[in-house]
């Protein structure tokens, strides 16, 4: 879905908007990494998961206000 009013709806101007998205891209590479290497040793990053998205939550909230 098109959503013209994205920007002005989370208060962000474009380019700070892209900033974000593309910081949480490269993060969201990085974890894509972590989670295949603890699915195949489960013992290695067990809380990767959970610790990316308690602190991308923060992260939202921080860059709304």
């Amino acid at each position: 879905m098109i959503d013209m009013k994205h920007l002005k709806n989370v208060k962000l101007s474009y380019l700070k908007h892209l900033k974000f998205t593309w910081f949480e891209s490269v993060r969201g590479i990085f974890l894509i990494i972590g989670l295949l290497i603890h699915g195949i040793i489960p013992f290695i990053f067990p809380k990767i998961f959970s610790f990316y998205i308690t602190k991308a939550s923060k992260r939202i909230k921080e860059i709304g206000t």
